[in-house]
């Protein structure tokens, strides 16, 4: 038994004294062997050949394709240019060289250029709180081209239900596209003034200034005179708040004078 005992333990320490051996012996291996990092630098050198191999076909692929595609390029704007050239030619032949051919034949001579345009036209329309008011408004134009006309205006406004009035100065520019006995137009307007009303101070300055967009129509009555009827908006409207935004849109019908250099 105690023979046993003895070669139990001797088996015992030898064992531990192998794996010892082992542990020293894996810990001075290497983890990767040379032969595999020689591998690896290899296939590494051989990726990066092929890549600028690879950037190299590209860049001559591209050099040669540089011509082709200034070429392409080129004939695409040549292309875009020569459409837009037949687009605005098309505009020119079906709408501007009709519409300069109809004035010209059955156009007035009120619309030619430096002629003198005179006209006053009264005007209803609602402001604040729905409330009806009068508006008249003289002024007087000059054409600086053919149908495109400005000038200055007067303007007295008059609201029916209460004691808000005001008065007002602006200029004004028109532009009359058809210029035949049956015209049309549009035009925009800056008018600056002072309100008055029944809560102002008489010594109070409520001033006020508005931008307004006009469209109409105009017929022709007599020589020279026409009469037109026009609606009008406030774009822009600055008013004092104690008087009340009291210039809304507005129906306007008026009558024109127009001293021509030719006659008709």
């Amino acid at each position: 038994m105690k023979n046993l005992l003895t070669a139990t333990t001797l088996l015992t320490m030898l064992s531990v004294a192998a794996l010892g051996q082992n542990d020293r012996s894996r810990e001075n291996r290497p983890l990767i062997k040379e032969e595999t990092k020689e591998k690896v630098r290899e296939k590494a050198q051989d990726v990066k050949e092929d890549v600028q191999e690879g950037a190299e076909k590209l860049k001559n692929r591209a050099e040669e394709r540089a011509p082709e595609v200034k070429e392409e390029l080129r004939e695409t704007g040549q292309q875009v240019k020569e459409a837009s050239q037949e687009v605005k030619e098309e505009v020119r032949t079906s709408i501007v060289e009709p519409t300069r051919a109809r004035n010209e034949r059955y156009g007035l001579p009120w619309y030619d250029k430096g002629s003198i345009f005179v006209g006053s036209s009264i005007g209803f329309g609602l402001g604040g709180n729905n409330g009806l008011y009068l508006a008249l408004d003289p002024r007087i134009g000059y054409f600086f081209q053919p149908g495109f006309m400005g000038g200055v205006r007067l303007g007295y406004d008059r609201r029916l239900s209460t004691s808000f009035r005001s008065n007002q100065v602006g200029l004004f520019a028109r532009y009359y596209p058809f210029r035949t006995r049956i015209s049309s137009f549009v035009g925009a307007g800056y008018n600056f003034g002072r309100e008055r009303a029944s809560n102002v101070a008489d010594d109070e300055k409520a001033r006020y200034n508005s931008i307004n967009l006009e469209i109409g129509v105009q017929f022709y009555l007599l020589k020279n005179l026409g009469l037109e009827g026009s609606l009008e908006t406030n774009y822009y409207d600055r008013s004092n708040p104690l008087a009340g935004r009291n210039r809304g849109g507005r129906a306007r019908v008026g009558v024109n004078y127009y001293f021509s250099r030719r006659n008709q």
